[in-house]
């Protein structure tokens, strides 16, 4: 037992300055001009726009509800001024979502996902992603109207066992 704990002992006291110094080692932190690049190249954003024109035309429907009153042209105002702010806030978004890119990869990383998104099949890929998105959309909004139509006999089943004040 006392060789076994001695071992242990030596073991960690001979590892743990190497586990130390490495997780002490500076990151090779990927430059941002190339991690954006990398994004441009797999179309996020193209992504991020057209998920913020779908909420911002959400935005000009909503504010079209609550003031039936207004005029169109004042929507179309509307419209203009979210659609000038989308630009600077895209880019901004964009640096963001680079910073997150950067402390989970590496330059060779970046170097690497740069070299296959200039590949002609993963830019056909890419073209192809809003078209795909769409229609992956529709998939995800099957399982869950499948998930909900097999659960809700039994959700209606405990609901109506709660509210008659018995045990489920």
């Amino acid at each position: 037992m006392r060789r076994i704990l001695f071992a242990l002992v030596l073991s960690f006291s001979l590892v743990a300055p190497a586990l130390a110094a490495v997780a002490q080692a500076p990151r090779d932190v990927p430059r941002l001009e190339d991690v954006l690049a990398y994004i441009d190249l797999f179309g996020y954003r193209e992504m991020m726009e057209l998920s913020v024109d779908r909420q911002l035309s959400a935005i000009v429907e909503y504010a079209r509800a609550q003031r039936g009153e207004l005029p169109p042209q004042s929507l179309a105002i509307i419209q203009q001024e979210l659609r000038r702010e989308l630009k600077a806030a895209t880019e901004r978004s964009l640096r963001d979502m680079a910073k997150v890119f950067q402390s989970h990869l590496s330059q060779a990383d970046v170097a690497y996902l740069i070299t296959v998104g200039r590949d002609p099949r993963m830019q056909k890929v890419v073209k192809l992603q809003p078209k795909l998105a769409v229609e992956l959309e529709k998939v995800g909004e099957g399982l869950a109207e499948d998930v909900y139509r097999r659960a809700a006999p039994r959700i209606e089943e405990r609901l109506t066992k709660l509210e008659g004040g018995e045990k489920t």
